[in-house]
């Protein structure tokens, strides 16, 4: 059986999931007038919380207090595998953030929930249309005041570990067209964390929140140049970590 280190911790979580998460979560979907989004949120770090203890891992997070408070911020992130967007959303600390999410990893019981809670946009990546419909989207969520959380690599890779892939510049419109901070992250590892069979292993993960990119740095670039810009940080910082660990 592939990925072991996902299948098993969330597997044990199925009695809990189908006792209370799924049906509290299902009843805040049919009754959201009731709940605010701080509300699910909340509920749902709960939930990422639990997938966290059960897949045994640590998350070892940077620089949170670069994150500029009180302003609208799309974060930018690298894309390594199942663990990414629980990693970073439980390493923000009080920021709710929405997340750019894949529609059709969105159609699964769990991810499923997790998807409303966090208030995600659903991205069809495959279709050109349904790319394209999903970054209007996202962009209208910002325009709202609600943080996004993108990964401009769209599929993960697992075999390729920390190494960066192609960054797709079109989700970088989300930045240009709302003119909000930008935050890059850079995740380390975070393959490790729910890929793989080794599922005694304990596994240490890391976030690392990197400079905010004001709007009036990047206002005159177009979207192949943000993209650069943003990857160009993302990757430095992986450098940096590659060499610490391996001086």
């Amino acid at each position: 059986m592939k990925d072991l280190r996902f299948s098993v911790p969330v597997g044990s979580l199925l009695p809990w999931v189908f006792t209370y998460s799924r049906p509290k979560s299902r009843y805040m979907e049919k009754h959201v007038d009731r709940y605010s989004i701080q509300d699910r949120y909340d509920f749902g770090m709960k939930v990422i919380e639990k997938i966290r203890r059960r897949a045994r891992v640590t998350i070892d997070v940077h620089g949170r207090e670069l994150v500029p408070k009180d302003e609208t911020i799309v974060f930018y992130s690298n894309h390594q595998g199942k663990f990414d967007a629980l990693g970073i959303l439980a390493s923000m600390e009080n920021i709710p953030s929405s997340v750019l999410w894949e529609k059709k990893k969105a159609d699964f019981m769990i991810a499923h929930e997790m998807s409303f809670l966090v208030n995600a946009v659903l991205i069809d990546l495959e279709t050109m249309k349904g790319k394209a419909q999903g970054i209007i989207d996202a962009i209208a969520m910002i325009k709202t005041g609600s943080n996004m959380l993108i990964f401009p690599e769209g599929k993960t890779d697992p075999e390729k570990g920390n190494a960066l892939g192609e960054f797709q510049a079109g989700c970088f419109a989300c930045s240009l067209k709302t003119q909000t901070t930008i935050v890059p992250v850079a995740i380390y590892d975070s393959y490790k964390a729910m890929n793989g069979n080794n599922i005694f292993a304990r596994v240490t993960t890391q976030v690392h929140f990197l400079a905010p990119i004001r709007p009036e740095e990047y206002k005159d670039l177009n979207k192949q140049e943000l993209c650069e810009l943003v990857k160009n940080r993302i990757k430095d910082k992986l450098e940096e970590i590659e060499g610490d660990q391996n001086p």
